[in-house]
């Protein structure tokens, strides 16, 4: 019995109440497979997806259970239920040609396999295409109208705002509570609060973002948008591809909560406190960057910048949380060239002792021993079945010379024969592979355990590239948590074999706030 898929989809609401919805599609593929005599092994299907992209969960299942399956018919709708992109129908349709699966049309019975058959399903994949490009056209003609006439074109509904339906479609309108305080933003933002500070007496104050606490780029948002002036703009990409700013849609569309002159405000004050680019970036600065959490509220130290009492620029470990200004945290700020040279040399002095120098001799000496072990098991066990594989050559050899034309069953010996020549060749060649290998590790001798760990320990002091030695330290450190002027190393003791888990705590002081640090305790 032949085997059969089917495949179902829709593009909109709007198109399955137009007639082809995704139940009917179904129940007429499966009356065809019957028709054909064909067994329905599956049914894929996509909602809301347009054909114009291969990116359909239902389609992309349908073709590869069809290249796995051995299926005979992969039965649709139409041609435009199937793709409406004429590359990608092109494509999927070799692909199932080559899984010897044809494809078979509800609304027209097209045989692909015969030359008109093939002209006219290529015809109705060009229409298919040409009608997605104007539907597109149409669309998009239609919402750029839309827009210059200040209705509302979806998308989250900006905080300050609702949207109410005027006609068949949306306008933004004012809703009261939160305008009331998307206007004290403003007005703290022209005071000169920070949007970090914003966002804690905010959240401080249980004053939410519809049942959210405020974060630094939701604020940022809020306050570089032309939304709170009532001005919408559209058109601002095509295609994925910024358009040019002449061809931006810019409208009053809707109340605004803002003036236009507190929103230059606001943006001259962003201006002044925005901090100047002088290339490169501030994680490349910090050889601990990714590794290192707060010890009050337990979240990521992230790289910053600031300047610092002497009036100079700085980079700064900070907590992230307290950063987007989430939860206040009591982490003050370290910089990165006071705390970065302090944790190395502690960690190394951890680290790179003779003990663990010696413990990595002793085993590159453990390994080499081990290395040359093996080697030689292997290089016996080939130089045995080279042995055994020559002896019945030479046997073989023997009964042709003793009894020629007569030996028994002589059509057998040819072949066999060979098969014990390709066998000796191989294994030749794997014992001059063996041979060519790369020597194992490396013995080592005369080495000094004090002067190697002295000598590593400059190399990574004074290699000068905060990349290498954020390497070599994430190489074993897992988490390095910053409490006051103690900092707990979390380690993998696979790769680190002496570094015991320990908390070192500052004598050099790298805390920002140089009063609060008193140094020990304990």
């Amino acid at each position: 019995m032949k085997r059969a898929v089917i495949y179902a989809r829709v593009s909109s609401k709007r198109q399955a109440a137009e007639g082809l919805p995704i139940d009917s599609q179904l129940d007429q593929c499966r009356a065809k497979a019957e028709a054909m005599g064909a067994e329905v092994l599956r049914e894929f299907v996509d909602g809301g997806i347009s054909g114009t992209t291969d990116r359909r969960p239902g389609f992309q299942g349908a073709i590869n259970f069809c290249s796995l399956m051995d299926v005979d018919y992969f039965i649709t709708w139409s041609s435009s239920r199937f793709a409406r992109n004429l590359v990608d129908a092109a494509r999927y349709k070799l692909l199932l040609q080559t899984s010897r699966t044809r494809l078979v049309y509800v609304t027209g019975d097209v045989d692909t396999t015969t030359d008109d058959g093939w002209l006219m399903d290529g015809f109705n994949a060009l229409l298919d295409e040409n009608y997605s490009r104007r539907v597109g056209t149409d669309t998009r003609r239609s919402m750029l109208k839309a827009a210059r006439d200040g209705y509302f074109m979806g998308g989250r509904v900006p905080f300050g705002y609702v949207a109410q339906m005027d006609g068949k479609r949306r306008r933004l309108a004012i809703q009261p509570d939160e305008a009331e305080l998307v206007r004290r933003i403003y007005e703290l933002s022209m005071h000169g609060a920070g949007m970090k500070v914003i966002a804690l007496q905010l959240n401080d104050a249980g004053q939410l973002n519809r049942g959210q606490r405020w974060a630094k780029n939701t604020l940022n948002f809020m306050l570089t948008s032309e939304i709170y002036t009532g001005v919408s703009i559209f058109n601002r990409v095509r295609n994925r591809v910024p358009n040019p700013e002449e061809l931006w849609i810019r409208v009053n569309s809707h109340p605004a909560i803002i003036e236009s002159k507190d929103f230059e405000r606001v943006q001259a004050c962003l201006d002044s406190r925005r901090p100047e680019r002088t290339g490169g970036t501030a994680r490349a600065e910090g050889v601990f960057a990714g590794l290192l959490r707060c010890g009050g509220c337990g979240g990521a130290l992230t790289m910053t910048n600031g300047t610092g009492r002497d009036g100079t620029r700085h980079h700064y470990y900070a907590c992230c949380t307290h950063m987007r200004g989430k939860v206040k945290c009591a982490f003050k700020n370290v910089r990165v060239d006071v705390f970065d040279p302090w944790l190395i040399s502690e960690l190394l002095d951890k680290v790179l002792t003779p003990v663990t120098v010696q413990n990595v001799i002793h085993q590159v000496m453990t390994l080499s021993d081990s290395w040359k072990k093996d080697r030689k098991t292997r290089r016996e066990a080939m130089v045995k079945e080279l042995r055994a594989a020559e002896a019945k050559r030479g046997n073989l050899y023997s009964v042709l010379e003793m009894m020629g034309m007569g030996a028994p069953n002589l059509a057998d010996l040819g072949p066999r024969l060979r098969e014990l020549n390709d066998q000796v060749r191989q294994i030749e060649l794997s014992l001059g592979k063996l041979e060519e290998e790369a020597d194992g590790p490396a013995e080592v001798q005369g080495c000094d355990a004090w002067e190697v760990a002295g000598m590593l320990r400059g190399l990574v002091q004074d290699c000068g590239d905060p990349r290498k030695q954020r390497t070599f330290m994430g190489s074993f450190i897992e988490k390095a948590t910053v409490s006051g002027d103690a900092v707990a190393v979390e380690y993998n003791e696979g790769r680190m074999m002496s570094l015991g888990s320990s908390t070192v705590r500052s004598e050099g002081k790298w805390l920002l706030n140089l009063g609060s640090n008193q140094g020990p305790t304990d």
